[in-house]
């Protein structure tokens, strides 16, 4: 099927394009490293390099949804039956795993694997070390739904769905916060933090920069919920909830958007350089676009 056949701009090329029968609960992306992990919604598990070549396979994550990798690919967690934190290495062999009172709301690794950080629907945060040592408790006033940390330096976002995005040290100390007046469905930031993108839904995608302050939105034919962006702010990728995929600059000019309604998309991750996106469609195809 041809899945790009209602699109228009600069059209990409399809490096990958493979096929999970059993669909894709979750992907997630080693910049550094250039892996992609791949959950499947029975909870297999499979490493990828960017050629599409298995790295590693395993079968232990049954129940599993959220995901987080980090960039250096050494290190990735995911929650099992939403109480359950597992720490796994390289190879996917769990590490340590601990169950939490209540539901993990959201869970990321730093990029360079040392740290790891969930939320819960209790309002707490927790920092903690690859080795299992809990580094700062945050008692936020609702829960967060979105984490991510910076690449360049050792700053925690954190989003709650409607009302809050703010920012932490490693240590749990708030650096800023802000109220965001708008329901949010993703974030994404630039590995500087000096563009942290959220899809606001009817509010397009705002901007922030890296002290919180607003920079303005870029508003798509359609209504944003998953957004990624490159890490050295060249591109950035949007889904929207009428299944459109859009493929845009920095500055908000769209360089190709497609019509997937035919297989919606998912979820996506874009390359660090922003020349390559990977997608995962509702039928469980994965493919890796790559523009030239």
């Amino acid at each position: 099927m041809n899945l790009f056949k209602n699109s228009h701009g600069t059209q990409p090329d399809i490096a990958i394009d493979d096929m999970i029968p059993e669909g894709i609960a979750a992907i997630d992306l080693a910049k550094e490293a250039a892996t992609l992990l791949v959950l499947s919604s029975t909870g297999q598990m499979r490493l990828m390099n960017q050629g599409g070549d298995i790295l590693a396979t395993s079968r232990n994550f049954r129940d599993a949804g959220l995901l987080a990798w980090a960039d250096a690919g050494n290190f990735g967690a995911t929650v099992v039956n939403d109480d359950r934190l597992v720490c796994f290495d390289s190879q996917l062999n769990t590490l340590w795993e601990v169950s939490v009172t209540g539901r993990i709301t959201a869970v990321a690794m730093a990029p360079h694997g040392g740290h790891l950080a969930f939320s819960t629907d209790g309002g707490s945060t927790h920092v903690v070390s690859v080795d299992k040592r809990e580094l700062a408790k945050i008692t936020n006033h609702r829960p967060m739904d979105h984490l991510a940390f910076l690449a360049e330096s050792p700053v925690l976002i954190a989003a709650a769905e409607f009302g809050n995005l703010c920012a932490y040290d490693l240590k749990g100390r708030e650096k800023w916060s802000e109220n965001v007046m708008n329901n949010i469905g993703d974030i994404s930031a630039s590995g500087c933090g000096k563009r942290i993108l959220l899809s606001a839904f009817n509010h397009g995608i705002q901007l922030y920069n890296q002290t919180g302050k607003s920079k303005g939105s870029f508003l798509l034919d359609g209504i944003p919920s998953r957004v990624s962006a490159a890490e050295f702010r060249t591109r950035l990728a949007a889904i929207t909830l009428e299944n459109r995929l859009y493929w845009l600059n920095f500055e908000g000019a769209v360089q190709w958007v497609a019509d997937l309604s035919a297989d919606p998309p998912l979820h996506i991750r874009i390359g660090p350089l922003g020349d390559r996106l990977f997608l995962a469609t509702q039928s469980g195809r994965l493919l890796q676009l790559l523009w030239r």
